[in-house]
Order: structure tokens, then C-alpha cells, then sequence
């Protein structure tokens, strides 16, 4: 019997729980991929590039770890909202409490396992895609990848199912302690009346305004305020953000309704009246859900920064696009196929206690450097004809040769004392010589694949060598090694934003969703009463539409004005935080005006009759 009604509650609503639940589905689909990656140890072990971006998706699983619980908890809760008359009824012909509370735990840990296997089923695509565009962006092949990862599942099914069953027990709960008549007139409640706002009210929206003018100012001036505007801006918006939708949000609906000329035309009087009624229980999700925007497209958009910042600072902190030790025939025919802007050659010999320079090598073709004083790129000054010693009696350079040798020979630089000798002593000097050669282009990102294939042939260079230097250990000092590692990091952290904002912004539009709908059941004999006065459908249920809008206008306006300020939290570590911010906007409008769209087909169906 318990089964029955929980399969006859499934199959009834099961349209609208699959609208409902799409937040979940994203969210398993989400937390599977960043497992997938995360957990697979020989996948790691095997690819050295993934081990840069390993944290990159721990990081993006706890977080979707804990916002889920609650994305579930809430889920639950409404659930119970829309059952509870049907419920009062079961008890009301005999049914147990007992009884009751196994029904619903049925129902919502059935609809948890049908979001998870659609979820994972889903997973499995995004785990295919994101390895595969990881692989196409950086040049490389994924070895033991596997895209069905079973630890994974069962981890990601662990939590999904352990999370509904915590959160479903909470509510069954609740509802065992429920009365008859409580659960029977659940849908019966009288509406909040708003006051008219007493003057107590605009000290709170001076209030809120002032809160988030200085989030906006401190946001503004990150690059100034570094760390205390990192604390500051987050506190003084999100208190700015709560106050003024709870003082200024009644304030605005009153002067809309005090216009004659809007209020009187159509049904405009019933549609303001709708939105006054539930103010009160709405200002506080619709606060939160504005702050939940600016956190999934802050998140979206930081993805897009984040990687386009890899490729950019590169070339600032390397001006040099190939650093060559003893240069193959093979490289030496890469390099001839490039666009060259510059090319230069050196020598040096080592030691057990130096480094050996020819002064005439150094003298003629000086390397370009970057000054980090004013970060304006330049060559090194003349040698003194004489240096200055220390105490050890090794000649002191000046500032922006030490900066050159480093250019030259990023290798070995550091590891012994510099002399720089005339060419002929450099001749006579004993020990290793080593060739190095140093090459630009007009642009790096337009020739990856030969910037690879050289590092990869400088690890035979290296093995070579006999001044002990191991680029498995120590990485190769070339540009594109760095960029590797830097752009690896990158895409991770876009991949995790991305997928994450994605997930937030499901959730969150679900949420609002969510708390709409469960104020159909005292609209309906509202929409009924006009509909019997004579009000056509056709104005109802514009009025409807409007009426919604408006509910999702409010949050999307101020969360999207955060996000458009908020990207200036990054200045002082990405070149241009606004990169194809576009993008997330575009993601945006299109899922949220996804989820309005919906929220007004199912209010529709809910207090509009079919004919």
C-alpha cells in the first residue's frame, strides 16, 4: 500500500519534477566530473600536467559538497509544502503517521535516485568533453582516463542518496508532528498586509545604500586596498544587499501602486497587490538569490579571466619565447621555421666553483630584460670597466646584468658565482661549455605546437649534459614549460568555474522557482473569483506573467550590477578580469529566463483552468 501511493504521487507529478529537479541533475552531473578527476590516482600519476590542476577540482567538489545539502534540503521542504493536504487526507481515512513519513521518504529518495542516474548519465558526457577539450588546449594525450570511474560513482551516489535521506528524515519529521487539520489546510493562509512604511524604514535603506557603496568602492579600489578590500567588499555588499530588499523592496511596490495611471489600467491593481501580498516571505530568498547570482556568474566569468590571463602574463614574465641549451640540428630547423623577431647565441663554461662568461658575447648582443620598477622592457647598461667585490672577493654586477645572466641562463644562473672574462680567457677557461640560444616571435600562442615539440627535444639536450641539472625534477626552464604548467592550472580553474556557476545558477533559479510555486495553492481561488467576474484568461494570465517577472527581475538586476563591479576583486591578479564577461551573461539570460519560462507554464497550470 505504502508503495502504491508513492508510486501514484511520482506518477502524477512526475512532469513537473522533472523541470523541478534539473538543478540536481546538474548538480550530480557537476560533483561526478570533479571526482572523476580528482579521485583517479592512476590517471594523475600518469599525466604530470594534470597534477596542476588536481586541487582545482577538490576545491570545486567541496563547494558543490555543501551548497547541494541545502539546494537538497530546500527541495524536500518544498516538496512537503505542496503534499501536506494530500497527506491530511491519507490520516484522515486511516493512514498512520508511520505510514506517512515511509510515503515521502519513499517518493523523495525515488526522485534523488531518478536525478541521479540521469545525473550521472550526464556526467559521464561532461567527464568525455572536458578531458577531451583539456587535451585539444594543451597539446597533450591523456593516458588511463577513464570517463566511467567507479569510485567516483560511488562516491557522488553515497552523497546524493545519504543527503536525501538526512534531509528527507528532517521533514518526515515535521510532518509526523503535523496535525490533521494543520496538514489539511496547509494550502489555507492568510496573506501577509503590508504596512505603509513608517519612517523607521528609510534610516535602514540609508542604511543598505551606504553598506553597498562602500562593497562597491572597496571592490573599485581593489588594486589599492588588497587585502582589507578583499574582506570589506564581500561584508559591507552582501549587508547592503539584505537591507535594501528588505526596506526599499515594500517602498518601491507602494510607489508603484500609488501611481493612478499604472495602477488603474487592466488588471495592474490585482498584479500589484499580488506582489505586496508576498513580500514579506519573499525579500529575504529573493536577497539571496541576487547574492547567488553574482556568485555563479562571478565564478563563470573568473573562469574566462582566469585563462585568458595564463597566455597573457607569460609574455611579461618571459620575454623570451625559447631558451635552447646545445641546440640540435632538429631544433635549429624548428627555429628556421618560425617567424623570428630576434634570435641570440651564447656561451658559458662551469666549474665546480663558476660560471664563465665571454664579456665580448655579452657586450654584443645584451639580451632584453624587464625593469619592475616600471615594468618597461630594455637592455642592460654597459659592464664597468671595473666591479666592485664582496667580502668573498667575487665581483658584484650591477642590477640589471644579474636580471640578464638570469634571462640568458635561467638553468644555472643561480648555482655558482658569475665571471665575465675577456674572450680569449673564456677560451683557455676549463670545464663544460654549453651553447644556448635565445628566440622571440611577434606572438607565443601562435606557434604552441613548436614551442612543445622543442621543450620536448631539450630533454634529450639535458640528459647530455654533465653539470647535473634534471628538468623531470626541476621542470625545463624554457617558456613553454612554465606556460604548461600556468595554463594547465588555468583551464582547470575554468573548467571548475564554469561548471560550478552553471550549477549555482540551476540551483538558485530552481530555488526561486521553488518558492513561487508554492504560493500557487492561495492563488487559485483568487485567479477562480476574477476568472467567474469576468476578468478573460487572457489577461490573467498576463498578469501572471508579469507578476513573476517582476519577482525575477529584482534579484537579476542587483546580482548582475555585483557581478559587473564585483570582477574588479580580481585586478591586482588578472591583466583583464572583464574578459568575454559577455559570455556568462549570455549563460545567464538564457538559463534564468529558461527557468522563468517555466515557473510561469507550471503557475499556469496550477491556478489557471484548461478551459
Amino acid at each position: 500500500m505504502i508503495w502504491k501511493l508513492a508510486l501514484n504521487g511520482l506518477q502524477r507529478n512526475r512532469r513537473d519534477y522533472l523541470i523541478l529537479f534539473t538543478g540536481m541533475i546538474i548538480s550530480v552531473a557537476v560533483f561526478y566530473m570533479f571526482l572523476a578527476i580528482a579521485l583517479n590516482k592512476e590517471f594523475i600519476t600518469q599525466n604530470t600536467v594534470i597534477n596542476h590542476i588536481q586541487l582545482v577540482f577538490v576545491v570545486g567538489a567541496a563547494l558543490l559538497f555543501v551548497i547541494t545539502f541545502f539546494y537538497l534540503f530546500y527541495t524536500n521542504s518544498f516538496l512537503l509544502s505542496l503534499r501536506k493536504k494530500e497527506f491530511g487526507l491519507y490520516e484522515l481515512i486511516g493512514a498512520k503517521k508511520y505510514q506517512l513519513k515511509r510515503v515521502f521518504l519513499l517518493e523523495t529518495l525515488s526522485i534523488t535516485a531518478f536525478a541521479l542516474a540521469a545525473g550521472l548519465l550526464l556526467g559521464f558526457a561532461f567527464s568525455g568533453m572536458v578531458s577531451a577539450l583539456l587535451m585539444n588546449q594543451l597539446n597533450v594525450e591523456f593516458t588511463a582516463f577513464k570517463v566511467v570511474y567507479l569510485p567516483a560513482i560511488f562516491w557522488t551516489s553515497a552523497y546524493f542518496l545519504l543527503a536525501a535521506l538526512i534531509t528527507s528524515s528532517i521533514h518526515s519529521s515535521k510532518l509526523a508532528k503535523a496535525s490533521i487539520i494543520g496538514l489539511l489546510q496547509a494550502a489555507v493562509q492568510n496573506d501577509f498586509i503590508p504596512e505603509k512604511p513608517k519612517k523607521a524604514a528609510w534610516p535602514l535603506i540609508v542604511l543598505g545604500f551606504v553598506f553597498l557603496g562602500i562593497g562597491y568602492a572597496a571592490l573599485f579600489f581593489m588594486e589599492i586596498l588588497r587585502f582589507v578590500g578583499l574582506f570589506t567588499a564581500p561584508v559591507m555588499t552582501t549587508l547592503g544587499t539584505y537591507l535594501l530588499f528588505s526596506s526599499l523592496l515594500p517602498v518601491i511596490i507602494r510607489k508603484w501602486k500609488s501611481r493612478n495611471r499604472a495602477n488603474l489600467k487592466g488588471i495592474n491593481a490585482f498584479t500589484l497587490s499580488q506582489l505586496s501580498f508576498r513580500l514579506n516571505d519573499l525579500k529575504w530568498v529573493l536577497a539571496t538569490i541576487a547574492m547567488l547570482i553574482a556568485l555563479s556568474e562571478g565564478a563563470i566569468a573568473g573562469g574566462f579571466a582566469f585563462k585568458n590571463n595564463a597566455v597573457t602574463s607569460i609574455d611579461q614574465e618571459r620575454l623570451y619565447d625559447a631558451t635552447l641549451y646545445n641546440p640540435s640540428t632538429a631544433e635549429e630547423e624548428i627555429l628556421k621555421s618560425l617567424s623570428l623577431t630576434e634570435q641570440l647565441s651564447y656561451r658559458f663554461k662551469m666549474d665546480d666553483q663558476f660560471i664563465y662568461y665571454a664579456e665580448e658575447e655579452l657586450v654584443e648582443n645584451p639580451p632584453l630584460i624587464v625593469d619592475w620598477i616600471d615594468y618597461k622592457q630594455k637592455r642592460p647598461g654597459p659592464l664597468p670597466e671595473k666591479l666592485e667585490t664582496d667580502e668573498a672577493g667575487y665581483p658584484i654586477l650591477p642590477d640589471d646584468w644579474m636580471t640578464a645572466l638570469e634571462t640568458i641562463n635561467p638553468a644555472f644562473a643561480t648555482t655558482r658565482p658569475v665571471r665575465i672574462v675577456p674572450l680569449e680567457s673564456f677560451e683557455k677557461t676549463g670545464g663544460e661549455e654549453i651553447a644556448i640560444v635565445l628566440a622571440r616571435t611577434d606572438k607565443f600562442q601562435n606557434y604552441i605546437p613548436e614551442w612543445q615539440a622543442l621543450d620536448r627535444l631539450q630533454l634529450s639536450a639535458f640528459a647530455q649534459l654533465q653539470a647535473g641539472f634534471d628538468p623531470v625534477v626541476d621542470g625545463l626552464p624554457g617558456k613553454y614549460a612554465q606556460f604548461e604548467r600556468q595554463y594547465a592550472f588555468a583551464s582547470g580553474t575554468f573548467f571548475m568555474g564554469f561548471f560550478l556557476g552553471l550549477a549555482f545558477l540551476t540551483m538558485l533559479a530552481s530555488i526561486l522557482m521553488f518558492k513561487i510555486l508554492a504560493g500557487a495553492g492561495s492563488d487559485i481561488r483568487r485567479y477562480d473569483s476574477l476568472r467567474k467576474l469576468g476578468v478573460r484568461k487572457q489577461l490573467l494570465s498576463a498578469s501572471l506573467s508579469k507578476e513573476i517577472l517582476i519577482v525575477f527581475l529584482f534579484p537579476a538586476f542587483l546580482g548582475l550590477l555585483h557581478v559587473l563591479i564585483g570582477m574588479r576583486i580580481f585586478t591586482f591578479v588578472i591583466g583583464d578580469p572583464y574578459y568575454r564577461l559577455w559570455v556568462s551573461l549570455l549563460i545567464f539570460l538564457v538559463t534564468y529566463g529558461g527557468y522563468y519560462f517555466f515557473t510561469v507554464h507550471l503557475y499556469r497550470k496550477l491556478v489557471l483552468p484548461k478551459a
